[in-house]
């Protein structure tokens, strides 16, 4: 007899998919080390895709066959998404209009956005899956705490409503951004380059503590 195969998929963007970690071997992998250790016949699909915002997710769920067949499948399932968003809002805006009225919109829509998520999500699996909010790469710009609040605040508000597991991320890198992000530089927005690497992504020890995050909202702290 064959055993039951363990599927754990991650759904994201960039972090999700490795980035700036060695070999991109991030959270997902880290985590997903652990998990074979414990659980038989397990298996990982990492479905992190760099570049990818919540309106983008949330079509590929919507017609993605792949996609929704390793969702359905899943005994485990983490969500990360939203912070290009974000940084695709600021580069429109800085290149473009130079309009702080350009982020409301963004904000509704990406409310909008995770709600179809985890309304699709929930509608073809029984496990919710466990959502990572958001960590604040500019702790010195007041704007992008006040953009990055209430993007948590949007993924708060649908966690409560969809009854999925919201693990505190933004908390655990808060105070501690100069050592768990790759290329950190003043902790502003102004540190963006339209071109070349941007000081967004966690580095090795930032993934490192995103695992334990997880594995603690898996296992109980």
């Amino acid at each position: 007899m064959t055993s039951t195969k363990f599927l754990y998929t991650a759904l994201g963007d960039s972090i999700t998919k490795g980035y700036s970690a060695p070999g991109k071997r991030g959270y997902v992998y880290m985590l997903a080390t652990v998990l074979d250790q414990r659980i038989p016949c397990f298996r990982v699909y990492n479905a992190g895709q760099k570049g990818l915002t919540s309106g983008q997710l949330l079509l590929l769920l919507g017609f993605s066959p792949c996609l929704r067949f390793m969702v359905q499948r899943a005994g485990l399932l983490t969500l990360w998404i939203g912070g290009n968003d974000l940084l695709y809002t600021y580069l429109r805006n800085k290149m473009l209009c130079r309009n702080p009225a350009i982020y409301e919109p963004m904000l509704i829509s990406y409310q909008k956005n995770i709600n179809g998520i985890l309304s699709l999500i929930r509608s073809r699996q029984s496990r919710p899956p466990f959502v990572c909010n958001l960590y604040n790469p500019f702790p010195h710009s007041a704007l992008a705490w006040k953009l990055i609040s209430a993007l948590n605040h949007s993924l708060q508000d649908a966690c409560n409503r969809w009854h999925a597991p919201l693990i505190d991320i933004y908390s655990v890198f808060q105070g501690r951004q100069p050592e768990l992000i790759h290329g950190y530089r003043n902790g502003k927005l102004s540190d963006i380059r339209l071109v070349g690497s941007k000081p967004i992504h966690p580095n090795l020890q930032g993934h490192q503590v995103i695992t334990g995050a997880l594995l603690n909202a898996i296992y109980g702290s």
